[in-house]
């Protein structure tokens, strides 16, 4: 092995040892070895440190933090203590599959000189009733491409990478674990986007490496997203309102130079009203399920309303509250007639 890993896995973690341990022993797996693994844990009780320390694996190093830095600085500084080549940002409950890195570094000596490599994921379903709120079946319920084979290859410039991004033109769904970015370029780029909250964090990434040197991607599922009790996301929603307003602003600064702004711009808006709406619209559905409604959210139904781009999509809201699982159903049957 090299003195420089290839890849360093970057990781913040919070109170969610079991879910780190698993990811941590996914990575264990990859057929491609030349790697090392950063753990940065916001528990200042260290609960993460057995879970590293039980691998006995001088590539897998543990960093507690003194405070609870939050997820975005949390994984900052997993970045500046590595070393790779190429960085994985990676969440402990979001394992990876054995050939990832195999398939990535062939990809990356096959199309060099981008700044991303990208493969696609799965959402894997822990229990019927999570389930059942993301119209998911339990196991793995697949997100890669149906316009293509398995295994398609296509490089994308930055205007083009970041139109697709935000069309759901490459993959139906996206996760930043199962991609490599060049670590010159991260950092130069500022490291993980921090605009107010981890909301879209994934799709701030991945579009601002994107904006920098464009993306390869391959139809291939290389790791999944574990959807759970305990998922980010159901219990902040005072930050919703924050990512609709800030995630465009971000945006725009990184990418307003590029020569098909007008209309990134536009497919973007859309991207983070839909977002918006689907999200809320599954928290209502979520809460009612529990039998427990939060205030919270009321607040930000009026106050995500009150943006001008996000407005227009408040009839779609409505009916994905009233009636769920329908206009997902109008959707699929509308494509399934245009085909």
């Amino acid at each position: 092995m090299q003195s420089k890993p290839f890849v360093s896995f970057c990781f913040s973690t919070f109170k969610r040892p079991v879910f780190l341990q698993s990811t941590l022993q996914s990575i264990l797996l990859q057929t491609f070895t030349d790697f090392e693994v950063i753990v940065s844990d916001n528990d200042v009780e260290q609960s993460g440190r057995a879970a590293v320390e039980s691998l006995n694996d001088i590539r897998f190093k543990y960093f507690p933090n003194d405070e609870n830095l939050g997820m975005k600085k949390s994984f900052n500084k997993s970045l500046e203590r590595s070393s790779g080549s190429y960085i994985v940002m990676i969440a402990d409950d979001d394992p990876v599959y054995p050939n990832m890195l195999k398939i990535l570094y062939d990809l990356q000596n096959e199309y060099p000189g981008f700044g991303m490599y990208l493969g696609g994921c799965d959402w894997y379903c822990t229990s019927h009733e999570v389930g059942k709120l993301y119209n998911f079946k339990v196991g793995t319920n697949s997100c890669l491409s149906n316009n293509h084979d398995i295994g398609y290859k296509k490089s994308y410039s930055s205007n083009e990478f970041l139109k697709q991004l935000f069309s759901f033109g490459i993959f139906p769904h996206y996760l930043w674990s199962t991609g490599i970015v060049k670590r010159e370029i991260l950092i130069e780029m500022g490291g993980v986007p921090e605009y107010g909250t981890p909301f879209l964090g994934d799709y701030a990434y991945m579009s601002t490496i994107g904006v920098h040197s464009g993306c390869v991607i391959i139809n291939t599922s290389l790791g999944c997203q574990t959807l759970h009790n305990e998922n980010f996301g159901r219990n902040q929603n005072e930050q919703i309102v924050i990512a609709a307003q800030n995630f465009p602003a971000y945006l725009e600064r990184k990418a307003g130079h590029l020569s098909e702004w007008p209309d990134i711009k536009q497919r973007m808006l859309k991207f983070v009203a839909l977002w918006v709406v689907s999200h809320m619209s599954f928290l209502h559905h979520y809460y009612k399920k529990i039998g427990k409604y939060d205030q919270s959210l009321k607040d930000a139904e009026k106050a995500v309303f009150k943006i001008a781009f996000i407005r227009k999509y408040k009839f779609k809201y409505n009916i994905k509250k009233k009636f769920p699982g329908l206009h997902d159903s109008l959707v699929k049957f509308k494509k399934k007639v245009s085909n």
